[in-house]
């Protein structure tokens, strides 16, 4: 039995209808060294105070900064050399009045000291060091727990681990470190004109551009992909194929496939191994868009225009990998001054894509949904409300940035 084209839902509705069927995914501790890009599974505090000891952020000379007083050029102040603090010596000994003691970048402050003076500032003749100049108390000095304090909530969960973050938990000894599993998604593409992009197109056919757009967009956004194939427009060829990708993912997403015709073979294949919860949602470019689900897992059917695949796959699949992992970075968007007007169908939800241009206004690249280059050539993309028939020059929008 072919399934029909269902009733046009609203894309705050099939937003709803997709990210209920997500579902958080398990930790896992991988090492710290493998992290970046990984989102944290659990809030990290400070376990200890850091540093835990006051420390010199320079080459010099630990001092009592009220023993360079009045210290210049052509009067330097005279100060005896009692040591030299060794880096990971334990006890640093002290220094009193008119005393100092030559410390590395990271050594461990004497008692007594409260700056340190740069050698650039200092000359030593024999044990006397001739100071050239005053300094302020604290002066080059990383003051005990000055960087983190025991117990301070540093990160949430759900964020993303750069670089800085790794920097951190590596001071804190957290390795490994917990983190959500990465999302394992299974892509399949349908079409019978379709082939690989190695491949060399005879008259009728066309390289597979979806798979690479979506693959590529799910690296971007810290999930695996699985691809399955191209597989015919055919539903026997396609229903062991998504079986398996639904057994195998936590998503599974197809490209083309996806009309409004009533032989629809996506929908009814999902149809007819799970459950389609929206055919069809009222937005241009992806009107022909599936939701549906096999076994608790999420499907998302994608129109098979590239342009397409792309703008709903940033639309819907961005926010649901988000709420798998629990990631708290979202779309990134700015606010921009139109540069020309343009109309838009009532009704429907538009999304239009815009290059930002270096007077900061944004403008409309407008296109078919079959063309690649208004991807290339824009920045990102302004949502249009269903009930809104367009926008004139110099109306401020929200640009979604890719």
């Amino acid at each position: 039995m072919p399934v029909r084209f269902l009733k046009l839902v609203s894309v705050d509705e099939a937003e709803k209808s997709l990210l209920s069927l997500a579902k958080i995914l398990p930790a896992e501790y991988v090492p710290l060294e493998n992290a970046c890009g990984r989102i944290l599974a659990e809030p990290i505090s400070s376990p200890a105070d850091i540093p835990g000891f006051n420390r010199s952020v320079k080459d010099g000379y630990a001092v009592r900064s009220s023993d360079t007083l009045g210290a210049g050029e052509q009067k330097p102040n005279l100060l005896r050399l009692v040591g030299k603090i060794s880096m990971g010596e334990n006890n640093s000994g002290t220094i009193s009045e008119k005393e100092a003691k030559y410390i590395p970048t990271g050594g461990v402050m004497p008692n007594g000291a409260d700056s340190v003076v740069m050698q650039e500032n200092a000359e030593l003749a024999g044990e006397i060091l001739l100071i050239k100049g005053a300094v302020n108390p604290g002066l080059d000095v990383l003051k005990y727990n000055e960087d983190f304090s025991k117990g301070e909530r540093v990160f949430s969960a759900g964020q993303i681990i750069s670089a800085q973050t790794a920097g951190v938990l590596a001071s804190f000894g957290f390795d490994p470190v917990l983190v959500r599993k990465r999302p394992r998604v299974g892509i399949i593409s349908t079409g019978n004109e379709l082939i690989l992009p190695s491949e060399t197109p005879k008259v009728g056919q066309i390289r597979d551009t979806n798979t690479t757009l979506i693959r590529a967009f799910m690296t971007e956004h810290g999930a695996d992909s699985v691809f399955y194939g191209i597989i015919r427009d055919d539903s026997d060829a396609l229903t062991p194929v998504l079986s398996k990708a639904a057994a195998e993912c936590d998503v599974v997403i197809l490209s083309g496939g996806s009309s409004k015709d009533e032989r629809d073979v996506t929908a009814g294949v999902i149809e007819r191994l799970g459950k389609v919860h929206v055919h069809g949602v009222s937005i241009a470019p992806g009107k022909p868009t599936i939701i549906g689900s096999i076994h608790d897992v999420p499907v998302l059917g994608l129109p098979g225009h590239p342009a397409s695949t792309y703008m709903i796959t940033t639309l819907f699949a961005g926010p649901l990998l988000l709420k798998m992992t629990g990631a708290k970075k979202g779309i990134q968007s700015i606010k921009a001054h139109l540069s020309m007007s343009f109309p838009s169908e009532k009704g429907r939800e538009d999304l239009v894509r815009v290059k930002l241009l270096s007077s900061g206004e944004a403008e409309p690249v407008l296109g078919k949904s079959g063309l690649l280059n208004t991807l290339v050539k824009s920045d990102g993309y302004i949502r249009v409300p269903a009930g809104c028939d367009g926008y004139e020059s110099g109306d401020v929008v929200e640009v979604y940035l890719w």
